[in-house]
């Protein structure tokens, strides 16, 4: 049986109002680590989501289902970066639709946005953290670890920083496109 394929589309308030119920549950991972309401969770779909000149952008993440939320956000038009953002549903977690929401998301910055750099920041008390360097190793990434960026539960934890280059995401693509080809499967 094939894996669900992973498609982007417009978020809903609903979607959005799903998001917060998982993100709740995940404070450990999170930069803002205190629960949102379903009023901050309806300002945000207002001010940001719908609106044309907020400087992010964010997607649903569809297979059959909803299954999480994907953006760029913090988007510096002038110097062509932006931050990553991924939420993905804790039943999808380890099944491989992160790292087809990347490739998506990824797409959209440096082929439809022209950004340059597309970074993120993972505390190492994250669950994800694994997640987070096979991108960085994919996509030949930059890194570096900054220590004590993040207080939870009594501790520090450290955080990884990574910058991907719109040519790593271009020379990665290119050379998926040639096996695809060569392999018949187009």
């Amino acid at each position: 049986m094939d894996k669900a394929q992973v498609v982007l589309k417009v978020l809903t308030a609903e979607d959005c109002e799903q998001v917060r119920l998982w993100r709740n549950e995940s404070l450990v991972a999170l930069r803002t680590p205190y629960f949102l309401t379903k009023e901050a969770q309806h300002d945000f779909y207002t001010n940001v989501i719908c609106n044309r000149n907020a400087r992010a952008r964010f997607w649903g993440i569809w297979t059959d289902e909803f299954i999480g939320m994907c953006g760029l956000e913090n988007i510096e038009w002038e110097n062509r970066r932006a931050e990553i953002s991924l939420i993905l549903s804790p039943n999808c977690q380890r099944k491989g639709f992160g790292m087809q929401t990347m490739q998506l998301l990824l797409k959209q910055g440096f082929l439809y946005m022209n950004l340059d750099n597309i970074w993120g920041e993972c505390y190492l008390s994250n669950p994800a953290i694994h997640f987070w360097e096979k991108i960085i190793q994919k996509y030949n990434s930059y890194s570096t670890r900054f220590i004590n960026t993040k207080y939870w539960n009594g501790e520090y934890s450290d955080s990884l920083f990574f910058n991907i280059k719109r040519s790593d995401f271009t020379n990665e693509s290119f050379v998926s496109m040639q096996c695809q080809y060569s392999s018949g499967n187009y």
